[in-house]
């Protein structure tokens, strides 16, 4: 679920009209993310395995890496920035950009594109460990990668056929992806 998704949710159980919702949810948005940056907790030990070594290869390989991510924007990257990892990306697609994981998806090619980061025929590929992850890079027509390192198992990832599936990163290698 994206951020505002959850926020919604939890405003709903709070038992809030959705009028109130939609008026609060900008602040409460705002809130959240000050939040978050004031007692973001350190992310080093928590980076899943074989991401370090892959984003070095794929910098080192010319790659354009983007972050696409349910979280509000300020948090996302402050999450990047607690694990080590906000060096290796060049822009991001948060929550606040778009209603759904696909809608993300399209604004963060849309961007590279526009950029001329990658041209119309550059193969892009989706790395997530949820199905909405798959469903999000199928619904714009680009490869994705399903890792079995998040709350779903490998098993159930594969079942929503991936274009390429594994259990962590550290067995891949970059001619699967060029």
């Amino acid at each position: 679920m994206l951020d505002h998704t959850i926020l919604r949710a939890m405003m709903t159980r709070a038992g809030m009209k959705a009028s109130e919702i939609r008026r609060s949810l900008p602040e409460t948005m705002e809130a959240a993310q000050v939040i978050y940056l004031k007692t973001s907790p350190r992310l080093e030990r928590k980076v899943c395995p074989g991401v370090r070594p892959l984003l070095r290869r794929l910098k080192r390989h010319g790659a354009v890496i983007g972050l696409v991510t349910g979280n509000l924007s300020r948090i996302g990257w402050r999450k990047m920035e607690r694990a080590g990892l906000r060096p290796y990306f060049r822009y991001g697609a948060f929550a606040e950009f778009a209603k759904d994981r696909a809608g993300l998806v399209r604004l963060a090619i849309r961007e590279a594109r526009r950029e001329k980061w990658i041209a119309r025929d550059s193969s892009i590929w989706l790395v997530g460990d949820h199905p909405n992850d798959v469903l999000a890079a199928k619904a714009n027509g680009i490869r994705v990668l399903a890792v079995g390192t998040g709350i779903v198992h490998v098993d159930e990832l594969r079942s929503h056929q991936p274009d390429l599936c594994l259990s962590d990163l550290r067995s891949l290698a970059l001619e699967m992806l060029f």
